[in-house]
């Protein structure tokens, strides 16, 4: 199973301080791909990959944004290692967020683990691009920045929401 082969790859996170899922997370989300089957995912905040080879595990086309330049280096040498094919993407999350809903591209599934602050600024274009019964899964949900977002995707008309409690929190929203 993937998860047991990202050890490696999680603990020199964890020794590192970069920001990833971690095996708990990383096993549910594995769980809702292998039940949702996604075919297109878009990942906002790449860091080192270790989400992205999660996400991509099961044979999805995974596009993944990040603004920092060794963050892509790193997770595009960890997607090799893992045998993973990803449009890696350096760049604003939010910025092409906008593009993508413009360009009416859409997504099966969505993940946000960027700077949580930016959550509530593309809650409405990822709306925008997620595909019929499209999943929006935001990690850290309880963090402060999150706060505006959480609320509103509570309440959104277009979204069935329901909270992850694990960890830091994770919301999964359900286009409607």
């Amino acid at each position: 199973m993937i998860i047991e082969q990202l050890k490696k790859l999680e603990q020199e996170s964890i020794e590192r301080k970069v920001p990833i899922i971690g095996s708990e997370k990383g096993r549910w989300i594995l769980d809702k791909i292998k039940q949702l089957k996604p075919k297109t995912i878009l990942e906002l905040g790449t860091a080192n990959g270790y989400s992205g080879i999660i996400l991509a595990s099961e044979g999805a086309i995974l596009t993944t944004v990040d603004t920092s330049p060794h963050a892509v280096q790193e997770a595009m040498k960890n997607f090799k290692e893992f045998n993973v094919t990803a449009h890696v993407i350096l760049g604003d999350g939010v910025k092409y967020v906008e593009e993508l809903a413009q360009e009416n591209i859409r997504f099966d599934m969505i993940l946000l683990d960027f700077a949580n602050k930016e959550y509530i600024n593309v809650l409405e274009n990822c709306i925008k691009i997620l595909s019929k019964d499209g999943v929006l899964v935001a990690d850290n949900i309880d963090l402060p920045g999150c706060y505006e977002f959480k609320e509103k995707i509570q309440v959104h008309p277009k979204l069935n929401t329901e909270m992850i409690k694990i960890g830091n929190g994770m919301s999964y929203s359900i286009l409607k």
